[in-house]
């Protein structure tokens, strides 16, 4: 029975070996399955070009393809002349087939509502969701491509800092007219006090979170700027937006006025051109934040400027307000010059002085809440009590001296040359010094 045991063994460990080598098989022809169904899945592009363009989409989308590319090309000569510019060629537009196919390759997209195209200007690309695009008429699709193309231009133009409001505002400006939507939201924003403040223009959650809502207040406010100014002076913002900390400086240095000023003359322009009765102005439609951040920011001179324009459009109630924040500014001023005057006053060696001016400007600062200047003026402090302290060396060293106490004048004096001297007061180092001289000359005489 022993050699009927060995074979049955023999036969298991045949098995074994076996499915050793078929398990790896198998997984191999698994893996390559699924490899070739994922290939599958993606889509097969073909390209076509243009002169500007390069249009990637996939076989089933080629008609539309060929009528993007009958079109495209003239919409970038438009846009070059309209913007001055020609961003160099070849730009990309690439067609999804699906949503799905577009949310593969974009998935943070899913979170915009009904999105149908997007540019990218730091690739120079446009994207249009076919299947979306299909349903919608031809002067929406055309509208497609002229604002998400405008997208690059206004990108390209303020060196990629264009923020979100007003990209969208110009983006959807410079689309074929397709007004009555916007017209409607805008009335019923207007008429209801309910128009979103400037500061939201710089944020990107509100804008695409509520672009049914966003989107009109957008182009609204670069409608308002170009028919207030025209588009020369608009693309110069965008210029300057460029080589600005933000839009609201950029404004100012273009328009000659605070983007707060600008706001408002929105506001009062709004009834005109939605051709409905004005509402009464209100505390909440007079939007104070840039006041408000200038004060944080320690610009007083800044904030009062802003105040002095806000004060001719704004109700008794605004005013209150704006009363409230001017004396807040013109104490954080009033500090300032304190401060200012205090490191005049140790430049001179006034110490006493500096002294009583430091202390004058904490209160100040103290009043409104502002402490960046605390570490400032405790290094004053430290500078005023070194130069009290090396004064009255001095004047030691004088007594001293009258008291022919030569070693100990000599002492103080030098003490008190060496401490004005890291102070950087010259004029009470030359005095220190020139006391040491005249001690060392009377000692050489009574020593003769």
């Amino acid at each position: 029975m022993a050699w009927y045991t060995d074979l049955v063994m023999d036969c298991q460990m045949i098995k074994m070996m076996i499915r050793s080598r078929i398990w790896p098989i198998l997984l191999g022809i698994l893996l390559a399955l699924v490899t070739r169904g994922t290939f599958l899945a993606q889509p097969q592009w073909i390209e076509q070009r243009t002169s500007y363009f390069h249009i990637i989409y996939t076989p089933s989308d080629a008609l539309i393809a060929d009528q993007y590319a009958a079109i495209i090309d003239s919409i970038y000569e438009e846009l070059s002349t309209v913007f001055a510019l020609r961003p160099t060629p070849p730009l990309m537009l690439r067609l999804y087939p699906t949503s799905n196919d577009y949310f593969a390759a974009n998935p943070t997209a899913r979170q915009v509502p009904g999105v149908i195209a997007h540019a990218d200007f730091r690739r120079r690309e446009v994207v249009v969701i076919v299947e979306r695009a299909r349903l919608q008429s031809e002067t929406a699709q055309i509208n497609n491509l002229r604002h998400e193309l405008t997208h690059i231009f206004a990108a390209e133009l303020s060196d990629g800092r264009l923020n979100v409001g007003l990209q969208e505002g110009i983006a959807q400006y410079m689309e074929l007219p397709d007004r009555d939507d916007k017209i409607a939201i805008l009335r019923a924003l207007t008429q209801q006090g309910a128009l979103w403040p400037w500061s939201t223009l710089d944020d990107r959650n509100a804008i695409y979170g509520q672009p049914d809502l966003s989107y009109p207040q957008t182009w609204s406010i670069v409608t308002f700027l170009i028919e207030r100014d025209g588009f020369n002076q608009f693309r110069q913002l965008l210029v300057t937006i460029g080589r600005s900390s933000g839009y609201r400086s950029a404004m100012a240095t273009v328009y000659g006025v605070s983007a707060t000023m600008l706001e408002a003359e929105w506001r009062a322009w709004l009834p005109g051109f939605l051709q409905i009765e004005a509402p009464s102005t209100s505390t909440a439609a007079l939007d104070l934040s840039s006041v408000q951040q200038l004060l944080t920011a320690g610009d007083y001179e800044g904030a009062l400027r802003e105040i002095e324009q806000l004060s001719a459009i704004a109700d008794p109630a605004a005013q209150s307000k704006l009363t409230e924040l001017q004396t807040k500014a013109e104490t954080g001023q009033r500090a300032n010059r304190l401060a200012e005057a205090a490191r005049t006053a140790l430049l001179k060696g006034e110490y006493e002085q500096a002294g009583r001016l430091i202390g004058q400007a904490e209160q100040a600062y103290a009043e409104i809440g502002d402490r960046r200047q605390e570490t400032v003026l405790a290094e004053y402090r430290r500078r005023v009590a070194r130069g009290l302290h090396a004064s009255e060396t001095l004047r030691q060293a004088n007594e001293q001296a009258r008291r022919f106490d030569w070693i100990g004048a000599q002492t103080s004096a030098d003490a008190a040359a060496q401490e004005f001297a890291a102070l950087g007061d010259e004029v009470r180092r030359d005095n220190a010094l020139a006391l040491r001289r005249t001690l060392n000359e009377q000692q050489r005489t009574l020593a003769a």
